[in-house]
C-alpha cells in the first residue's frame, strides 16, 4: 500500500511540496550533467546586477561518439515574477502497484481508486526557452537546430539527464558532422527580444596508443595509458564497464583523470579498499578507456580553478550578481568543445 500512501501524503502536502521538490530536481539535474560530462563546478548562472533577463546557455560542439552536440537554452528571470507556471491539469483516477503478500510469499497487484479523482496541477519552468532559433555557422554552411521533439516527463526527476532538459536543441536532419580543428560560431535568437553569440574552435582528436596498451590490464596492479601529442589541449581520461554488466564490475574499474597541455601518458591508481577486497581474482570485465581534449571555453568553465574563478558567485551561492561566460557574448554560459578516442580492454583485479 505504499504507493497509495505517497500519492494521499503528496495531497496533503502539494502546496508545500512543489518548491521543495523544485530546488530538489534543479539540485539533482546538476548532478546529472556532471556524471554525464564532466566533473567541474556547474550551474545556472545569477541573474544580471539590472534584473535585466539574459539568455544562459550550455552548447555543446561533441567530436566525441558518446555525446551528441547539442544547445540548451535557459534564461535569466526578473526576480519580481515568477519562476513557473500553470500550463495543464492531469486527472488520475486510480493507482496500480504491487505488494508483497507475506501469507502466499508472492507479489501482488491491486489498484486503489481516487473517489473524487485526484487533479494533478501541471507547471512548468519560466527559466526554459522554447521558442529559440538556435544556429551554428562553420562560415561556409549554417545548421539548424531545434527543441528536441521529445518532451521527457518532467516528474521523473530521478533519471533525469542533460537529454531530457525540455530546452535542449539538437541538429535532427544530421546534417550537422563537426569538425577537428575548426572555427564555428553559435547564434541564438528569441521572439522576446534575447541574443546571444559565441564562438569556438574544436580540438583536435586524440589518439591512444592502443598497441602499447596490454589487451588486458590488472587494476591492483596499475597501468599506463598513452597518446599522441596533437596540440595544447587540457584532456581528461575515464574508465568504466564497457558493457552494463554489473555482476562481473572489478573493484575500481571506474577512474577519471585530468592532464595538463603536452601530458602524454596517464597512470591509473587504486582504491584502498580494492586493495583490502576478497574479490574473486578470476573475475574478468570488459573495460573502456575514454581519453578526451576539452577546448579552452569548457575546460576553464567546468574544470578550471584560478583566482579569476573565486572572484564570481553564482546563484547557489546566493551573494553575486554577476555570472560567467566562456565563448558567448550577450548572456551567460559556456559553448563549448570536446574530441575523444575511447579503447576496449579486459580489465582483472
Amino acid at each position: 500500500m505504499s504507493g497509495v500512501y505517497e500519492r494521499r501524503l503528496r495531497q496533503a502536502q502539494s502546496s508545500e511540496h512543489v518548491h521543495v521538490k523544485y530546488i530538489f530536481r534543479l539540485a539533482l539535474g546538476i548532478f546529472s550533467l556532471l556524471v554525464i560530462i564532466s566533473c567541474g563546478n556547474w550551474g545556472w548562472e545569477a541573474i544580471d546586477t539590472d534584473n535585466e533577463e539574459k539568455l544562459n546557455v550550455f552548447g555543446l560542439i561533441s567530436l566525441d561518439d558518446s555525446v551528441s552536440s547539442f544547445i540548451v537554452v535557459h534564461k535569466t528571470l526578473d526576480t519580481a515574477g515568477p519562476d513557473e507556471e500553470i500550463v495543464g491539469y492531469d486527472t488520475i483516477y486510480y493507482d496500480a502497484y504491487e505488494y508483497y503478500n507475506y501469507d502466499t510469499g508472492l507479489f501482488e497487484q491491486d489498484t486503489f481508486w481516487y473517489d473524487p479523482p485526484y487533479i494533478r496541477t501541471l507547471n512548468e519552468s519560466l527559466y526554459n526557452v522554447k521558442d529559440a532559433t538556435v544556429t551554428i555557422s562553420d562560415g561556409s554552411q549554417t545548421y539548424s537546430f531545434i527543441r528536441s521533439p521529445q518532451d521527457r516527463n518532467d516528474q521523473n526527476y530521478w533519471y533525469r539527464d542533460i537529454f531530457s532538459d525540455p530546452s535542449i536543441y539538437l541538429n535532427t536532419d544530421g546534417s550537422f558532422n563537426p569538425l577537428p580543428n575548426t572555427q564555428y560560431t553559435l547564434a541564438i535568437t528569441t521572439p522576446g527580444g534575447h541574443n546571444l553569440t559565441g564562438a569556438l574552435i574544436t580540438p583536435a582528436v586524440p589518439r591512444i596508443r592502443s598497441s602499447e596498451l596490454a589487451d588486458t590490464v590488472s587494476i591492483k596492479s596499475l597501468f599506463n595509458v598513452s597518446w599522441n601529442y596533437d596540440g595544447d589541449f587540457n584532456s581528461t581520461i575515464t574508465t568504466g564497464l564497457a558493457v552494463q554488466d554489473w555482476e562481473r564490475s572489478v573493484c575500481g574499474i571506474g577512474q577519471f583523470g585530468l592532464m595538463e597541455p603536452g601530458d602524454t601518458t596517464w597512470t591509473s591508481s587504486v582504491d584502498s579498499w580494492c586493495l583490502e577486497s576478497t574479490q574473486d581474482e578470476d573475475m574478468v570485465s570488459q573495460i573502456g578507456i575514454r581519453l578526451r581534449y576539452l577546448d579552452e571555453n569548457y575546460y576553464r568553465y567546468f574544470l578550471a580553478s584560478d583566482s579569476e574563478l573565486e572572484a564570481i558567485s553564482n546563484f547557489l551561492i546566493g551573494e553575486g550578481s554577476v555570472g560567467t561566460a566562456y565563448g558567448v557574448e550577450g548572456g551567460f554560459g559556456v559553448f563549448g568543445a570536446m574530441s575523444a578516442d575511447w579503447v576496449s580492454r579486459y580489465a582483472t583485479p
